[in-house]
């Protein structure tokens, strides 16, 4: 298929076809360690000392994008309503269409990417936690699916930490190193992934690190929404770029807490080539925000995957301890 029609509209309303049908018929993570990740650091731009990741502004929707009663109709006669599908963009999709559609696509993408026995990626993390927004963290990342293993070294915020995780291993926990003096004080520590003093850290378990943990958990709130039917608006953008790849971009806000009482606003970019959520940032409810700065004060969660690359045939050594390229102080 042509690039330049696999991108455009044509592709964009052949793949919404698809889904219309399949729907129809079956009606989707004070140093002084200079070492990068391993022995041979990914290839990237130089050393990260400080967030270079290229962040695009937050998008907003339209105070009405369509009305649910009309949708519902639609469905009833076994007919979409293009007028509120489409509205006067072909390449946004709105409303309970635009959630179907990129459930379909993050389906599709768990199902293919979920086969890839691993990969490497620079992981960009942000989260608020017991109120407080945490500053941006860069971790260089290691990913095996089977068995589910992390290896994770950051290169901000605690700067040297490491952490190794391999499902099934260490008697479920994970080793963790903290980055400079004090990891040289404390050597590897082992820590429950579920425990108070992992998760005080953290908003969400390392077995949940990781592209497909994070397309699976967007998942269930899609569909959650596709089955309430109302009380959110949502968009669809084609035509979008997230570290200068093709994406398709995904915004969803939800009426009340009483629709979802996590999230007032989600943001995700899908990369096309891989069907996976590149890029995540979560809102929160506040009261007595300000309109103008509500994003700002109410960001709860941000993840980024850049420089992604499969199939790096990584083995038992990369998620290894006594890697010596790791040089971490594992007490005898």
């Amino acid at each position: 298929m042509p690039a330049a029609r696999r991108n455009g509209t044509p592709y964009f309303r052949n793949l919404l076809a698809i889904l219309v049908a399949a729907l129809g018929v079956g009606i989707l993570h004070l140093n002084v360690d200079p070492m990068e990740t391993g022995g041979q650091p990914m290839a990237r731009a130089a050393s990260i000392d400080g967030p270079m990741l290229r962040i695009p502004p937050s998008p907003s929707l339209p105070e009405k994008l369509s009305t649910s009663k009309d949708e519902k109709a639609g469905e009833e006669e076994g007919q979409q309503a293009p007028d509120l599908a489409f509205a006067d963009d072909p390449n946004v999709l709105r409303g309970i269409w635009a959630v179907k559609m990129a459930s379909e696509l993050l389906s599709r993408g768990c199902d293919s990417f979920g086969k890839v026995p691993d990969y490497t990626s620079v992981m960009f993390k942000q989260e608020r936690i017991n109120g407080l927004l945490s500053d941006m963290q860069t971790i260089d990342l290691k990913i095996r699916h089977e068995p589910f293993s992390v290896y994770m070294k950051w290169s901000t915020g605690d700067k040297g930490r490491q952490l190794i995780y391999v499902d099934g291993q260490n008697e479920g926990h994970m080793l963790v190193q903290p980055g400079g003096l004090k990891g040289r004080l404390t050597g590897v520590m082992s820590l429950d992934p579920n425990g108070s003093l992992a998760m005080s850290e953290s908003r969400y378990p390392i077995t949940k690190a990781g592209l497909l943990e994070l397309a699976q958990t967007i998942l269930e709130y899609q569909q959650a929404d596709i089955a309430r039917g109302t009380g959110f608006t949502c968009e669809l953008r084609d035509h979008q770029t997230f570290d200068e790849r093709d994406c398709f971009l995904y915004i969803i806000e939800y009426a009340s807490p009483e629709v979802n009482d996590v999230y007032r606003k989600s943001i995700v970019y899908i990369d096309k080539e891989f069907s996976m959520p590149v890029c995540a940032k979560n809102y929160t409810w506040a009261r007595d925000a300000n309109p103008e700065t509500i994003d700002e004060e109410t960001l709860v969660e941000f993840y980024a995957y850049t420089d992604l690359r499969m199939q790096r045939q990584l083995g038992a050594v990369d998620f290894d301890q006594h890697n010596s390229d790791y040089r971490l102080r594992v007490r005898r």
